[in-house]
């Protein structure tokens, strides 16, 4: 027949196990949280990296454009001094330098054209980019909001299991409950008090001596695995 305390500090176990698995869920949580909140970051970061390359895209055709109105004004200084020139020689020149400008000018428009063309296609991208970003955003944000929530729970439940805990306890005897706190600062996971079955214990499953199956059968005394140092009962 199972001795009464070993049935007592039995259900301590369980609650303390609760307490345990509660406990672990509360400190997954944050570790959770942080993860969806840098991927977060990551997509805002790729937001505003999207954001300044179709911002250096339009500086861009602003310093293009900026550089053709200079040119088309040099063209016409060009133009109106040619008119005074009598020498042919310096005429030639003047309608080379002419030439030349307009050519630059021609360039740079040509440019401006193909960074125009460059913006409306970044512009379109950014825009489906951040609609599809804004959506994954929202949707993780809503995942933090119910680990919040989750964590909230979780500590009421870890409050209410830990007061469990301390109810069980009262009925145990001072021996059996002070072994049983030895062996749980002792071993590094539950069970703390565990059943022989085939002369081994169910806790780190290594055969036991010989005493220690014997005496684990007797009622009214703490017994201990003499190789991992858990609580035995037979």
């Amino acid at each position: 027949m199972l001795d009464s305390q070993i049935e007592k500090l039995l259900i301590v176990q369980d609650r303390d196990i609760q307490v345990l698995k509660l406990q672990r869920d509360i400190d997954r949580i944050p570790v959770e949280k942080r993860s969806i909140e840098a991927k977060i970051t990551e997509e805002e970061a790729n937001i505003e990296a999207a954001r300044q390359d179709l911002q250096a895209k339009e500086i861009l055709r602003n310093d293009i454009d900026l550089e053709v109105k200079s040119k088309e004004a040099a063209l016409q200084r060009f133009r109106t001094q040619q008119l005074e020139i009598k020498k042919n020689d310096e005429y030639q020149a003047m309608t080379l330098q002419i030439e030349q400008t307009e050519q630059e000018i021609s360039d740079l428009e040509g440019r401006e054209i193909e960074v125009m063309l460059e913006i409306d296609e970044a512009q379109a991208s950014f825009d489906s980019a951040k609609e599809e970003i804004d959506l994954r955003i929202t949707e993780q944000k809503k995942q933090i909001k119910a680990l919040e929530a989750r964590l909230e729970n979780l500590k009421n439940s870890l409050g209410e299991a830990q007061e469990a805990v301390l109810e069980s306890r009262e009925s145990v005897a001072v021996n059996f409950l002070e072994s049983y706190d030895r062996a749980k600062n002792q071993v590094k996971r539950p069970p703390y008090v565990a059943p022989l079955r085939d002369q081994k214990c169910d806790g780190c499953h290594l055969r036991v001596s010989n005493d220690v199956a014997k005496e684990a059968k007797q009622p009214g005394e703490p017994h201990f695995c003499d190789q991992c140092a858990r609580m035995v009962f037979a």
